[in-house]
């Protein structure tokens, strides 16, 4: 049988009705009834915080999308707890993100006579739904998205937006990673995020043993992201991609002292930049000319940054009408919520995104918020048991990669929020408002139920010998010419020239003193 003919048969009308009736069947012993149920109770609870009506409109879609996604999986062989985990999050973002808006409205009346107030909301679950199945589709049937080839196409995206970023982007909060595209504001990072698991399971995962110069390359994109995101003064992405570099080298790295060393030069760099940031302060405050330098400006800008963070995190009382405002809201919502949550609501500064967890603990309280951490908890083991299963490196790579993304960003936002170490800017996957955030987050669970799904290409079938910079015809000639000048050219001996001058100083020294 050839290829065509097995393609025609695996697509055939029995072969898709079969696939229906037995998703059909599995979904009526599957947990997802109780996820509809949970949708549906959610509606009792919302309509008691006089959101029904917003919450009612958002139903639709919801029941929908769980629906789908639950045949879809199933006609996939995908893992299912994946995704009842990831429709119970969604379901409670919903619920907190509806409960917010009717505040918003309580105070703006004027909303209502905008139009449909969960619109934008609506608009962001058909966009990130739509964008899962097209993720989990291309990764499907796109064997050559682990090739070298690939790997170079989307580093230079990921590098090519970061710094059209950089040129015409406008900031937000002091972090330029806005892009506005009609009346459409799009963060560009988490595209940056969603690309760079991608281009590290290409480089280290296609092959057993990564050869150095892929390690090097590697370390040096990462390196380059990094330089990036922090002239655009986006920390938070930055962190994250550090936690998921981290979680690479020791997943995808066979040498564990490859590890090990890359901490501790993590480890010293930071010292150094710590005492040069001190150092180069005490300068500027003493020197006018030092401080009006351009570059020094700016590395104290966001050393400052960096520095205020911790400061504040520790001590928020210092300033606590200015940059520890935020942290002093976030304890006085934990402290209201209690463990079942309140009706008095504190005006929290970007609840509906950076400190979401805090608002979510003082309108639902303590008890519903930790069920929510443990959802996360028991999606990123489900994750890590993919891992281990999953005979392909590739997939195991890429599987890892958004797993480890996910519940790192989880970790990030929930302690910085709740003053378990400093706040960083970024979203709650799944409950803080965001289409950008959302899509993204979405993206990445349809590429881990594709990669749990029964992939049909191996990601380690591509020629390992096949490296990040293949050198072409013309650059071997351009090498070869190079190397043929370097060996023809004479070049100055500096031991020579080093003797010849300490014997003519010896020298000079001799009739000196022969003089005297």
């Amino acid at each position: 049988m050839s290829r065509m003919e097995r393609k025609k048969a695996n697509l055939s009308p029995e072969r898709i009705k079969w696939e229906l009736e037995r998703a059909f069947y599995s979904f009526r012993s599957s947990p997802v009834l109780a996820v509809i149920l949970l949708q549906i109770a959610a509606f009792i609870f919302v309509h008691a915080k006089g959101a029904g009506k917003i919450y009612g409109d958002m139903l639709g879609i919801l029941l929908i999308i769980t629906l789908v996604s639950w045949f879809l999986t199933s006609v996939i062989h995908g893992n299912q707890k994946i995704l009842i985990y990831t429709l119970i999050l969604l379901t409670v973002g919903t619920m907190l993100q509806c409960i917010m808006k009717q505040e918003q409205i309580l105070k703006n009346p004027e909303l209502y006579q905008k139009g449909n107030p969960a619109a934008d909301l609506q608009l962001q679950y058909i966009a990130g739904f739509v964008a899962a199945i097209v993720a989990a589709g291309c990764y499907l049937k796109w064997k050559q998205i682990s090739g070298m080839r690939m790997c170079r196409i989307l580093t230079a995206i990921s590098i090519g937006i970061s710094i059209f970023t950089l040129v015409f982007a406008h900031s937000v909060g002091n972090v330029k990673n806005w892009i506005r595209v009609g009346g459409i504001s799009l963060q560009t990072t988490e595209l940056v995020k969603l690309l760079y698991v991608l281009i590290g399971a290409a480089l280290l995962g296609t092959t057993e043993n990564p050869s150095k110069k892929r390690i090097g390359v590697f370390y040096g994109i990462t390196i380059i992201e990094l330089m990036l995101l922090t002239i655009q003064s986006e920390f938070g992405t930055l962190l994250l991609l550090v936690m998921v570099f981290l979680t690479f080298v020791f997943l995808l790295v066979p040498d564990l002292m490859v590890f090990v060393k890359t901490v501790g030069v993590m480890g010293i760099l930071i010292f150094c930049t710590a005492i040069t940031g001190i150092q180069i302060s005490k300068l500027a405050a003493a020197n006018a000319a030092v401080a009006n330098n351009g570059l020094v400006r700016f590395f104290l800008s966001n050393y400052g940054k960096i520095a205020n963070r911790f400061i504040y995190w520790l001590n928020p009382e210092k300033d606590a009408l200015g940059l520890g405002y935020q942290l002093l809201k976030a304890r006085e919502s934990i402290v209201l919520g209690g463990w079942f949550g309140t009706s008095s609501i504190t005006d929290l500064p970007v609840k509906t995104s950076d400190l979401v967890y805090p608002a979510l603990i003082q309108r639902c309280g303590m008890i519903f918020a930790l069920l929510v951490f443990v959802v996360f908890i028991l999606m990123w083991l489900e994750g890590m048991r993919l891992f281990v299963r999953k005979s392909d490196r590739y997939h195991q790579a890429v599987g890892a990669g958004y797993v480890f993304m996910l519940f790192d960003q989880t970790l990030i936002i929930i302690a910085g929020s709740t003053g378990l170490c400093p706040l960083t800017g970024i979203t709650l996957p799944f409950i803080s408002s965001g289409g950008s955030s959302l899509v993204v987050s979405c993206m990445m669970i349809g590429l881990l139920l594709a990669v749990s799904s029964n992939v049909k290409w191996k990601g380690t079938e591509n020629d390992e010998k096949d490296e990040f910079f293949k050198e072409g015809a013309g650059i071997t000639k351009c090498v070869a010419h190079l190397r043929h000048l370097h060996d023809h050219i004479p070049h100055p001996d500096f031991r020579a020239a080093a003797r010849r001058l300490r014997r003519s100083r010896s020298a000079e020294d001799k009739s000196e003193g022969t003089d005297v």
